[in-house]
């Protein structure tokens, strides 16, 4: 028989707290009985997910306790999945007792339609819930969304719409809700009749006309406003600054389907600004005198704009400057504002320039970098008050912490000053006795340890105030979520000086362990994917830092749309439920996109003939759809497809494309899938254009890569490729030599390679960093021992600084790469141009491998791949590529306004056909300017590089310079 029940946490604790002779009798005879059995159902379903299980403190055995039952209720509302718990006992065999909790979920809306004849878009109605509400409004604001719904109405017109919030949708597993909304707009109000009053600066059929107040026209209560106040703010553009436009009155008809409205529109005054007295420069006035900028004559902004005035007069020298209030002067429809601007007499600073008296312990020579007002300079009292404050914090640092500076301007000739600094240093200080008190749990030794001071240093209150806080955060960090620490200094003077002894007084509260943490709103995410991530375990303190990095990795594995971390008291102060609730975010993804893709290639016109560099536009396009957290782990599926069609150089084809450009490639991640790191593989089929060949390569790449520190990062690859090469221009058919080459005796070459890859990545940000640098070092060799038909060592270093330059946004980024290969010597049976056998040696990098440079990443002023020594271009001009490569940039990227920015740059490099053949004397370089306009995607680019050494390739001169289009930073 069901002879138990608890509705919530709060009637547990109750009948917790009763004696036994006020208890049911059947309730108290299950205590202490063993627990046969324990069952949780949600809405009558069977609960199979782990979470709720591992929140029950009743255990199978255990005897029943009513703490225990009191303890589970409050940690399955912790969740904060159920908006109702009850608990019940059976009778069960063996004298035991059988428990069911009953779980009454809240569910969440995912989901709001809308029923009726909304007749306003759907768009516009979510778009205010969202405004209100947010996009997931609770259930239990259903009847509030209504409301709002039905303001929006009337904002539109319709002024007798009714909405009514119809009962939700319930679904299960998950729980979820569907949010409905019957709307009966009604009948939308028409303006009838409008009239203009008032003095406008335009006709009433034009202002009419503006407002949209025509009869016949929707009453739109709203929007009227929003052009109303468009209205006054143009006449205030036009300096009628005293401007308005007001709605006077609203006459409905009966039945409400008719409006008559007054609409008053005064222009007021037309208001000037002038200044009698000594002038200011023109383009001075708009910042000193913001009429214009602020479309406003009030009082306070013209006694505002005086006192401007003169502190900018001021700060040119004029020390006795004056500007007197304001005057306003209004006749015949203007208003005019008169500014009186008596400059007075120029000040300059003295022959000596400023005096110091007083200093003692500091000598002059460390004060004189303070005194930035020299002989001769223009007298400014701001900047000698600036002075002041330089020279006391100075001494403050110094440990003299009583010292001021007091200052004197003495009028010693016609327009000269002599500014007089004097002194007062006080004693110095140095810290004294360091005491902690009040610690009872944390040894004094572990926190001396945090602190930065020591006995002897001198004494800055800057420096107490740091050392506290990082005894504060040692202790949130150590799981005290209560604790205070005050820092008290006590002056001492002793025959050898002054001291301050200073005494960290700690009120520590209890230590914080954690309990419990519970994982709740993962449906298909495994929760060991989520527990790998947190920094805290049960058991352990509850660290302030430790919550905060939990979040982060939580975040950074992204699947999750939303990640709460919430820390749950139930009575105890020194214990603590943890919960982790999360929404998963959408597993499958789909990206689409197309655009224009700009290059400045080498081509030659005719077949042997010269090269020549001219711009490419072809339309690109991609698709890409992914599918993320397979089996819950984390786990990720991508396939990317891209295409570019590039134009046709057959000027008499009727096809405006030609060859075409495309990639495909599947990858597939698994963090943390292996014990030494996250593993990544790769398929890719691709088709592509270089300068001098075309290609097509079919591969596959697994690659283990493990985080060694925040910062840096390593990684061991295996790939596996092959790649065919046509269209080939870089030799002759008919050269000789070409069956010495190894893309003739392997057109379509087999690649197997294995890879290493150390970087280094400290970037305040990968896309457009300000700060940090980044360093890597990746090196390749393939070998015929592993499947490679040709065998090669690689190795490609990269090292990129990024330093701000103190002034607000200014930049200066500067890289240097070097690419060194060696191929291995290979000797093949084949054939020469007649059809004999011959035996050959080759030993070079295939086509593919080889290092080429040129173009907007690398060397701007240059086409794509153009640049290298003549050793690595032919005749005609392709460029052949090399076994060594150096590239050099440095540029200075300067803020303009808003979203606009500048480059500055210098590139600099060369390809080289053997790496014994580095030379940097033979570097090429150019110089260029560039603009930015920053986007969330990254800056959009366009740089002009001109090149420092034009050369003669074939028949042709280079062009001077090339222009350069892209997304992101040049690097």
């Amino acid at each position: 028989m069901r002879v138990l029940r608890a509705g919530c946490w709060v009637l547990g604790a109750i009948l917790l707290a009763q004696p036994a002779a006020a208890q049911e009798p059947s309730a108290a005879a299950f205590i202490d009985r063993p627990v046969v059995s324990i069952a949780v159902t949600i809405e009558g379903r069977p609960n199979t997910e782990t979470a709720l299980n591992e929140a029950l403190q009743s255990k199978v055995g255990a005897p029943l306790k009513m703490v225990d039952v009191r303890e589970t209720i409050s940690h399955l509302y912790s969740l904060g999945r159920f908006s109702d718990v009850q608990v019940e006992a059976d009778h069960a065999a063996n004298g035991g007792v059988a428990l069911r909790f009953e779980l009454k979920p809240i569910h969440a809306v995912t989901k709001i339609e809308f029923r009726g004849e909304p007749r306003l878009s759907e768009g516009m109605l979510r778009d205010r819930i969202v405004e209100r509400f947010g996009e997931t409004p609770p259930i239990t604001r259903a009847a509030d969304v209504a409301t709002a719904l039905q303001e929006l109405y009337q904002e539109r017109g319709y002024f007798s719409a009714a909405v009514a919030a119809l009962p939700p949708v319930i679904s299960h597993d998950p729980d979820q809700a569907t949010l409905v909304f019957d709307i009966n707009p009604g009948v939308r109000t028409v303006i009838s009749a409008s009239r203009v009053t008032g003095t406008p600066l335009a006709s009433e059929g034009d202002i009419r006309s503006r407002l949209r107040i025509e009869p016949g026209q929707p009453y739109e209560p709203a929007e009227l406003r929003e052009r109303l106040s468009d209205l006054s703010a143009s006449m205030h553009s036009r300096r009628y600054y005293q401007a308005s436009a007001l709605m006077q009155a609203a006459n409905f008809s009966a039945q409400g389907a008719q409006v008559e409205l007054v609409v008053e529109v005064q222009s007021g005054p037309l208001v000037t600004v002038q200044f009698t007295g000594d002038t200011i420069p023109k383009d001075k006035i708009n910042e000193l005198v913001p009429v214009e900028r602020e479309r406003s004559a009030d009082q306070d902004l013209l006694e505002d704009s005086a006192r401007r005035i003169e502190d900018y007069l001021r700060q040119l020298g004029h020390w006795k400057a004056e500007v007197k209030e304001p005057e306003r002067r209004e006749a015949n429809g203007q208003l005019t504002i008169v500014f009186n601007v008596s400059k007075r007499a120029l000040y300059r600073v003295a022959p000596g320039g400023i005096e110091v008296n007083g200093n003692l312990a500091v000598p002059p020579e460390d004060l004189k970098p303070l005194l930035r007002l020299n002989a001769g300079d223009p007298f400014d009292s701001s900047r000698l008050a600036a002075i002041e404050g330089a020279i006391v914090q100075a001494y403050r640092t110094r440990g003299y912490t009583s010292a001021k500076v007091e200052s004197q301007v003495n009028e010693v000739g016609a327009g000269q000053v002599k500014p007089v600094l004097v002194i007062t240093e006080g004693p110095r200080v140095v810290v004294g006795q360091i005491s902690i008190t009040g610690n009872t749990s944390v040894s004094a030794e572990r926190l001396r340890q945090q602190l930065k001071i020591s006995p002897g240093t001198v004494y800055y209150g800057p420096d107490v105030v740091n050392n506290r806080d990082a005894l504060t955060a040692f202790y949130l960090d150590d799981g005290y979520t209560a604790v205070e620490v005050t820092a008290t200094q006590t002056p001492v003077t002793t025959p050898e000086g002054t001291r301050a002894d200073i005494t960290f007084k700690i009120a520590e509260g209890p230590k914080t362990i954690i309990e419990h943490i519970f994982v709740t709103g993962n449906v298909r995410t495994k929760r060991e994917v989520i527990t790998e991530e947190l920094q805290i375990a049960e058991g352990r303190p509850l660290g302030q830092a430790a919550l905060t990095e939990s979040r982060r990795r939580l975040s950074g594995l992204g699947l999750f749309r939303r990640i709460q971390i919430s820390v749950i008291s139930h009575g105890d102060p020194s214990l603590r439920d943890v919960v982790v609730a999360v929404e998963e975010a959408r597993q499958s993804t789909i990206g689409y996109g197309g655009g224009l893709q700009v290059d400045q290639v080498v081509r030659s016109e005719d077949e042997g003939s010269t090269t020549s560099e001219r711009y490419e536009v072809a339309p690109r396009g991609f698709f890409e759809i992914g599918r993320r957290n397979l089996g819950g782990r984390n786990r990720s599926l991508n396939l990317y497809s891209r295409l570019s069609l590039r134009p046709n150089p057959d000027e008499n084809s009727n096809n405006p494309f030609g060859f075409s450009e495309y990639r495909i490639v599947g990858t597939y991640r698994a963090p943390g899938a292996l014990r030494y790191g996250d593993l990544t593989a790769t398929a890719a089929i691709e088709q592509g254009v270089r300068t001098g060949f075309n290609f097509s390569r079919k591969g596959f790449n697994a690659e283990l890569s493990r985080r060694l520190t925040p910062t840096v990062r390593g990684s061991a690859r295996y790939s596996f490729a092959t790649t065919r090469i046509f269209d080939y221009q870089l030799i002759a058919e008919d050269d000789p030599l070409a069956v010495l080459t190894v893309d003739r005796v392997f057109p379509q070459v087999r690649l197997s390679a294995l890879s290493g890859t150390l970087s280094r990545d400290t970037r305040s940000d990968p896309i457009d960093p300000r700060n940090g640098l980044f360093l890597s070092s990746d090196t390749t060799l393939a070998m015929r021992a592993i499947g490679s038909e040709v065998g090669f060592g690689k190795t490609f270093m990269q090292g990129f600084v990024y330093r701000s330059l103190g002034k607000r946004g200014v930049v200066f980024a500067g890289g240097a790469r070097l690419g060194l290969a060696r191929a291995l010597l290979r000797t093949v049976e084949t054939v020469d141009v007649d059809g004999t056998p011959v035996s050959i040696q080759v030993r070079d990098l295939p086509a593919s491998e080889r290092f080429f440079v040129g173009g907007d990443t690398t060397i701007r002023g240059y086409a794509i791949d153009s640049v290298g020594v003549p050793e690595t271009i032919t005749e005609a001009g392709f460029p052949k590529g090399g076994e060594a490569e150096v590239v050099l940039n440095a540029e200075v990227r300067l803020p303009l306004f808003g979203n606009i920015g500048a480059v500055l740059f210098v590139d600099g490099g060369n390809v080289f056909a053997r790496a014994a053949d580095l030379d940097l004397t033979r570097l090429r370089g150019s110089v260029g300017v560039g603009g930015r306009y920053a986007t969330p995607i990254g800056p959009i680019r366009l740089d002009v590089g001109f090149k420092l050494d034009r050369r003669t390739i074939g028949t042709r001169l280079e062009p001077r310079y090339a222009i350069h289009f892209s997304i992101g930073q040049a690097f």
